[in-house]
């Protein structure tokens, strides 16, 4: 009879362990309710739009550039090497659909937005409206800091900081077009 009441103390002490847990959780949710998911999710970031060229041209680049003589020693052939980070979002031969970022044939001295089939940002839309063209200064601007040029442009580059680069960037975007634009004088 002594071994029977040993053999129930354990089979109680195995119920009670399993028991405790089964129910920690919800005993301790008695205590303390955690919240798991916010009031609001996610924060605002208030972003001046300004879509003036001289306002928003970068406050890194002299305030007038020399485009005849930075063109001037611009290498298309090197350009084409620089751009084979841009091909990463970017197609640049004719009738190519668009990727991330639409197709850059022809874009030298093309007006802002003008491919119909791609969705373009707000920010675009806007330079779009004004008539603004990609001529070789704003190119040259807008390569340096996309988005400091363009602040709400979707272009996700960082952009060239390299002056040769971006000038053999522009030389080789001009050469993708059936009648290249003159160099500027």
């Amino acid at each position: 009879m002594g071994d029977n009441f040993e053999f129930d103390k354990i089979v109680l002490v195995i119920a009670l362990g399993i028991f405790v847990f089964i129910f920690s959780d919800n005993f301790g949710n008695l205590f303390y309710r955690p919240v798991f998911e916010p009031e609001k999710r996610g924060f605002e970031i208030e972003v001046a739009e300004n879509n003036n060229m001289s306002e928003s041209a970068s406050k890194d680049l002299p305030e007038t550039l020399d485009m005849h003589t930075i063109m001037a020693n611009a290498d298309a052939k090197l350009g084409e090497d620089v751009f084979k980070k841009c091909a990463v979002c970017h197609t640049a031969e004719k009738g190519r659909v668009n990727k991330v970022g639409p197709n850059l044939c022809g874009i030298v001295n093309a007006i802002t937005a003008h491919k119909s089939d791609f969705a373009y940002s707000a920010a675009m839309l806007a330079r779009a409206q004004q008539n603004l063209k990609w001529d070789y200064e704003i190119l040259y601007r807008y390569l340096y800091a996309p988005k400091k040029f363009v602040p709400g442009t979707k272009m996700a580059f960082a952009g060239t900081k390299k002056d040769e680069e971006r000038a053999n960037l522009i030389a080789y975007l001009r050469t993708l077009s059936d009648s290249p634009p003159k160099l500027p004088q």
